[in-house]
């Protein structure tokens, strides 16, 4: 399969943006060596123009200025009656040239409540589909379910957890929160990489429209797998050749905020998502062949086995013979060990915090927190949940307050709920209320 080319007048400030700030892939230092996604996001991601609709008499040069900085989701779309963001992302390749995706082993899509008989035989018998991954909600799959692809089981994990909440401000409220950081988000991804890890034949994973929660399952995975920062956003922006609707801003936005908290998506992917490296080079080698024609598999994480050192076989010493005892000297006793009979210090007991009291509440949607404030799972603040986003215009509920006393301080917390049902205890001085 032929990648799309990307025109060469493309203007260097796009480039920058492209490439600049945005970290190093988790793969990138088993293919490549430095790259220029090193430096901290520093800019804004550039507004995009809006999308007309299909069919207008604006479309034909918006899709051309499309395929021009993104190249052409043609190369890539599996053409089927029945979904319109059918896509096998077999083909690209790593950062260093040499490795690319396997044909046929990892599609993404949208729902697949339309596909037709002869659809459902083509992803079976051409494209190879064993597993289905459905990242909605579960009011959506009640609504539009998938249609059934012989030989290919479904597993639901909804990444948005019950409810698909955009808080009112469209589909790029998904990536400030909710597809970063978002129990759901991180749960649901997690159970999602380590699927791939079994599958030995073709998995399709899927949401609505085929690229946000879709989008991001294939950021993680061609991130993990070595490919650039350009490629990984070109296919992303390939979606609105599609019909549907996404921003480079979201996208931007969505690797700004994980390098604010955890510095590349390697820590993210490894610290948070909880798939560690030797998970990634597995998948690395389930799915990266080599680009020299031969598709020679990417080679394995050696796997040590620790030995027990062997005691070199030399000859048991010879026992020294006894000295002779003197009776006329007298014998010093032995001295009492210190240590022996000695009661050891017990080790100070650490200091419980205490629940003082808690209140329930029923409020309505009132109170925001504050950016970049740290929030936890328990009301003793113990296990950490995150961060609130650095522009947080969520809406949350008040549900819980509860008063802990620890090392003689007494201090608030309160237990809040967005719309999606997400649930964080955080101090009382990082809430505020909404007049």
């Amino acid at each position: 399969m032929q990648r799309a080319t990307i025109v060469k007048s493309l203007s260097l400030a796009w480039v920058a943006l492209s490439l600049g700030g945005l970290g190093t892939s988790s793969a990138l230092a088993a293919t490549t060596a430095a790259t220029p996604g090193n430096t901290p996001i520093t800019q804004a991601a550039a507004p995009t123009a809006t999308q007309p609709k299909p069919g207008s008499p604006e479309y034909p040069a918006y899709l051309a200025s499309q395929v021009a900085q993104y190249g052409d989701v043609k190369d890539t779309l599996i053409p089927l009656e029945g979904t319109k963001n059918t896509r096998d992302i077999g083909g690209y390749k790593t950062a260093d040239g040499k490795w690319q995706i396997r044909q046929n082993r990892l599609l993404r899509s949208d729902n697949l409540s339309a596909l037709t008989p002869t659809d459902a035989t083509k992803l079976a018998k051409d494209h190879h589909v064993t597993s289905i991954v459905d990242l909605r909600t579960p009011g959506q799959q009640a609504k539009q379910p998938d249609k059934n692809i012989p030989g290919a089981p479904l597993t639901t994990i909804s990444i948005l957890g019950n409810l698909a909440d955009t808080n009112g401000k469209g589909d790029g409220e998904f990536y400030n929160w909710q597809l970063e950081f978002g129990y759901h988000a991180v749960t649901g991804y997690h159970q999602f990489l380590n699927m791939l890890l079994t599958n030995p034949n073709a998995t399709l994973f899927h949401c609505s429209s085929g690229k946000d929660r879709t989008g991001i399952g294939a950021v993680l995975i061609m991130t993990i797998l070595g490919m650039d920062r350009k490629t990984i956003i070109n296919d992303y922006m390939q979606s609105n050749q599609t019909g549907r609707r996404v921003e480079r801003a979201w996208i931007m936005e969505y690797y700004r905020e994980i390098f604010a908290r955890y510095g590349t998506m390697d820590k993210y992917i490894t610290d948070l998502l909880k798939f560690t490296p030797a998970q990634q080079a597995q998948l690395r080698a389930k799915y990266l062949v080599s680009t020299d024609g031969k598709n020679t598999p990417y080679p394995s994480a050696p796997v040590t086995t620790p030995v027990a050192p062997v005691a070199p076989s030399t000859p048991a010493p010879t026992p020294e013979p006894a000295k002779p005892s003197q009776p006329n000297k007298p014998t010093k006793p032995a001295k009492p060990a210190q240590n022996g009979n000695q009661t050891a210090k017990p080790h100070k007991k650490q200091a419980k915090a205490k629940i003082v009291s808690t209140k329930k509440f029923n409020t309505k949607f009132n109170y925001r927190l504050k950016a970049n404030k740290p929030l936890f799972k328990d009301a003793y603040l113990h296990k950490a949940n995150g961060h609130t986003p650095k522009k947080s215009t969520k809406k949350w509920k008040l549900i819980k307050i509860t008063k802990v006393k620890f090392k003689g301080k007494i201090t608030t917390h309160y237990q809040v709920k967005d719309r999606s049902g997400h649930k964080a205890w955080i101090i009382k001085q990082h809430v505020m209320k909404l007049k």
